[in-house]
């Protein structure tokens, strides 16, 4: 019944919506009094700059709609300089902080709050942003409206994927550092997969058609990222959380001494974002969190990662293989993609380089990475291995045996999750140690 009450709310939101446009037009007052209606105004002024920054997006689309995404008498350069006053406005967290409670700072509204509140944009109460937040209103009507809005505005910006590295990671701190919740669990609401998609489907449908989509599993995945990050962000779920619950299991409590008498040496790693900290689909990925590990254990052993999405051999060699050479580490790990001639000779050029300059290369034979999964390249990648003397650990057989292997791939079925994480962190700390990887001993400890 509550469903139905929801998808009903949402239908006659969209018919008011249709009928006036302009009804969700900025309002905030320009000189609230400190506290909450502070807060909002800040809120509502990144709302704004997202929104000009997408009405951009939405211009080059020919399927949107334009009473959604018109910016009447604003052309491209104007908007422009409303995502200039959000940049500015973001990286004064402190100060806007102290603005919002009253105290006395160097904040100044007019710089770069103003302009933002002032924009002559119109949000229809159709746009994403407002429908999610009419969504969380109802979910949970006890929190003030600025604490709906800001969740609602990360959602507003990881809708449209390409900024989920940079500007709303900025939201993330901005949000954070003002005290207001940043994912739905603050709210309490449920976050599993299903919530998540149970939620989007009453979502799909609801909101103007956008320069992104809005089908039930995008919005499924949006919140799935929007938990996770916010979780990672407050420190709830992270590297470090995941390093001390590993330390803390049997098989690793085993291997601690070890990890302590290991004596002082550098490890660089160079991978695409299976083996990168930020990635939404777990609360971190199996490199940071051995790195977390070791920090606690033995800060002797220095690791640096050498990072990108998607990363090929060709890439690695180009961005990052002086670099990291110039590091002269002790061992290096590789997790790159090979897909080209090119990909597999600049990998053959590393691994001779690396241990040319007296390196252990090291590599695992398939971290089921869907973009190299190919037999015929992996057939290839070994023999371009063993000729370059680089050391294949074989995980692939663990990772097949492992129990957890159904819950490996998240929503976007590329990118792994905490429980592939967790288990291919126990194997590299293995790979670091020098000790034998083995499926036997895997099952072993699964039957003890």
């Amino acid at each position: 019944m509550r469903s139905k009450n929801m998808r009903v709310l949402l239908l006659l939101f969209g018919i008011f919506a249709s009928r006036f446009p302009a009804v969700c037009q900025i309002n905030a007052p320009l000189d609230p009094p400190p506290g909450p209606a502070r807060l909002e105004t800040l809120v509502e002024a990144n709302v704004v700059a997202v929104h000009a920054y997408q009405i951009l997006l939405a211009r080059k689309e020919k399927n949107t709609d334009v009473s959604c995404w018109q910016a009447t008498g604003l052309n491209d350069k104007e908007l422009e300089t409303l995502v200039t006053h959000q940049t500015a406005l973001l990286s004064s967290a402190a100060e806007a902080k102290r603005w919002a409670l009253g105290s006395p700072g160097s904040f100044d509204p007019t710089k770069d709050l103003r302009p933002l509140l002032t924009a002559k944009l119109s949000l229809s109460p159709r746009l994403p942003m407002n429908v999610f937040a009419a969504y969380l209103r109802e979910k949970a009507p006890r929190f003030r409206n600025e604490e709906i809005r800001a969740i609602a505005n990360l959602y507003q910006t990881v809708l449209e994927v390409e900024r989920d590295g940079d500007r709303l990671q900025d939201l993330y701190a901005f949000y954070i550092a003002l005290g207001l919740p940043v994912y739905i669990g603050q709210l309490g609401l449920p976050g599993s997969d299903a919530d998540l998609l149970a939620g989007g489907r009453l979502l799909e449908g609801q909101a103007c058609p956008s320069p992104f989509g809005l089908t039930a599993a995008e919005w499924q995945i949006a919140g799935r990222k929007i938990w996770n990050w916010g979780e990672k962000n407050l420190h709830v779920r992270d590297a470090q959380v995941l390093a001390d619950e590993l330390l803390d299991e049997p098989d690793i409590q085993a291997l601690r001494p070890k990890m302590k008498a290991l004596p002082a040496q550098r490890i660089a790693v160079i991978g695409h974002s299976f083996t990168m900290d930020l990635h939404w689909s777990s609360p971190s990925a199996f490199v940071p969190i051995v790195t977390a590990m070791f920090a606690r254990e033995n800060q002797a052993v220095q690791f640096r990662q050498f990072q990108g999405g998607g990363l090929t051999s060709s890439r690695a060699m180009k961005n990052f293989y002086k670099e990291a050479l110039d590091w002269h580490p002790d061992t290096v790990l590789l997790v790159v993609i090979n897909r080209t001639e090119q990909d597999f000779a600049d990998l053959k050029t590393m691994g001779m380089g690396f241990k040319a300059a007296g390196a252990r290369v090291v590599v695992f034979d398939d971290v089921h990475d869907p973009d190299s999964s190919d037999p015929a390249k992996l057939k290839r990648e070994l023999e371009i291995e063993r000729e370059a003397g680089i050391e294949t650990a074989n995980v692939s057989a663990i990772l097949a045996a492992s129990p957890d292997r159904v819950r490996f791939s998240c929503l976007d079925h590329i990118h792994m999750t905490e429980p592939y994480h967790r288990l291919m962190a126990k194997q590299w700390v293995k790979v670091i140690l020098r000790i034998p990887l083995s499926v036997e001993k895997e099952q072993n400890k699964l039957n003890q």
